[in-house]
C-alpha cells in the first residue's frame, strides 16, 4: 500500500479523513452499508484516488481498525511507563472500555463482524491473533520475572484473557451487559484471572487493585 512509505502532512490528512469516514459509514450503517464511492465523496477525494490506496472495502475497513489498534496501543504504552505486565494489561482493559465508550456504534459493528468472521481471515487475525500476542508479550514477561506460577500455560493464560477480552464486548452487543460497567468487568475479570496464577509481590499487588476496584462497584462487591 501507497501509505507505507512516508507520507507528506497533506498526505498524511488525507488518509486520516478517508479513516475517519469509513470509521462513521461502518458506525452509520454497518460494514454492508459502507459503499466505496460514498467514502471517497465524504472524505473529499476522487473515487481514483482511493482505489489507489485500498484495493477493497475490505482492505479499508482493516487499515481503519488497524490504525485505531495502532493509537490505542500507543496510548497504553504512554499510560504504562512500566513497560508490559499486569499493570499494563490493565490499562489496556482500561483503555478499551474507554474506546468501546467512546465509538459505540461502531465497536458493536466491529464486534458483529468480528463474531461472523471465520478463521484465518484478516479480521480475526487482526483482533484475535494480534490482541492475543500482545497478552502473551506481557504474560511472558511476568514470567520471567517470577510473578507467575511455574506451572502456569501462558500460552492458554493469554487465551482465557482475550476470550474474557471479546465475550465482555459480546455481552455488550447482546444488552446482558451495561456499557457504563465495561470497565468494571474487563479489569475484574483479569485480574481475577491473572490472580490465580500468580504469586509474591505481584499477586498482593494485584489483590489489592482489585479489592479497591470493587468497592467502587457496590453491585460487585
Amino acid at each position: 500500500m501507497s501509505n507505507e512509505k512516508s507520507l507528506t502532512p497533506r498526505q498524511e490528512d488525507r488518509r486520516q479523513r478517508i479513516l475517519a469516514t469509513a470509521r462513521q459509514m461502518v458506525a452509520d450503517y454497518g460494514y454492508e452499508g459502507m459503499v466505496m464511492s460514498q467514502v471517497a465523496e465524504r472524505a473529499e477525494v476522487s473515487p481514483t484516488t482511493l482505489y489507489n490506496l485500498y484495493n477493497t472495502k475490505d482492505e479499508l475497513l482493516l487499515e481503519a481498525l488497524r490504525e485505531l489498534l495502532v493509537r490505542s496501543y500507543q496510548r497504553v504504552g504512554e499510560l504504562s511507563d512500566v513497560g508490559p505486565g499486569w499493570r499494563y494489561l490493565l490499562n489496556l482493559m482500561e483503555y478499551g472500555a474507554t474506546l468501546r465508550a467512546s465509538e459505540p456504534a461502531y465497536a458493536e459493528a466491529i464486534t458483529d463482524a468480528l463474531l461472523r468472521a471465520v478463521q484465518g481471515d484478516a479480521l480475526t487475525e487482526l483482533l484475535l491473533h494480534s490482541v492475543r500476542q500482545d497478552f502473551l508479550h506481557s504474560l511472558t514477561k511476568m514470567a520471567e520475572r517470577g510473578e507467575l506460577k511455574e506451572e502456569v500455560d501462558i500460552e492458554h493464560l493469554s487465551t482465557m484473557l482475550l476470550g474474557n477480552y471479546w465475550s465482555t464486548f459480546l455481552l455488550i452487543n447482546k444488552g446482558l451487559e451495561e456499557i457504563s460497567r465495561m470497565r468494571f468487568s474487563l479489569v475484574i475479570n483479569m485480574l481475577s484471572v491473572l490472580i490465580a496464577s500468580s504469586q509474591g509481590a505481584a499477586r498482593e499487588e494485584m489483590e489489592a487493585t482489585l479489592k479497591t476496584i470493587m468497592q467502587e462497584v457496590p453491585s460487585y462487591a
